[in-house]
């Protein structure tokens, strides 16, 4: 789904909605929308309607996004582990130099990386500071094929640079 106009992240598709229906029906309540008052704006006012589900999907975006710490992204030849604080994004990654025959897929890539073929990979350390909200930044992380985790690889990799 496209991000509608306004709106930081994408809208929530319907079986998203559906899933979240009482968290939405506490939303309206809270802007004294009512049921009913909810079936007419559906019908008569579908713009506002769309708006209140682009602000709604907002807030669930935020909410989930701020638990985020670290993500992970891995293909073949990278893995790339980031640690989401508060003001800034930390990133320690693998690259497999183009020679080797490392595939960072593998689930025991740890006990194929030897002392024999460290010279086949690169390491990768470095922080920035969020160019844009936090949130959005993660998300667009997590658009890109990152996916949430927790810290043990990050820290393993961490342990070793």
């Amino acid at each position: 789904m496209e991000s509608l106009k306004g709106s930081k992240y994408k809208r929530l598709s319907n079986e998203e909605l559906q899933a979240l229906e009482k968290e939405f029906i506490n939303f309206l309540s809270s802007m004294q929308i009512t049921g009913s008052d909810w079936e007419k704006m559906k019908k008569n006012e579908v713009e506002k309607a769309e708006e209140l589900i682009a602000v709604f999907s907002d807030v669930v975006y935020d909410k989930v996004l701020t638990k985020i710490k670290f993500l992970e992204y891995r293909d073949q030849k990278t893995l790339n582990l980031f640690r989401c604080m508060d003001d800034k994004i930390a990133l320690v990654g693998l690259r497999v130099k183009e020679h080797s025959s490392l595939d960072l897929t593998a689930p025991d890539i740890f006990s194929q990386w030897t002392n024999d073929n460290t010279s086949s990979i690169n390491v990768i350390k470095t922080e920035k500071n969020y160019m844009k909200e936090r949130g959005v930044e993660i998300f667009e992380l997590l658009q890109t094929g990152c996916l949430i985790t927790d810290d043990k690889l990050f820290n393993l990799l961490m342990g070793m640079v």
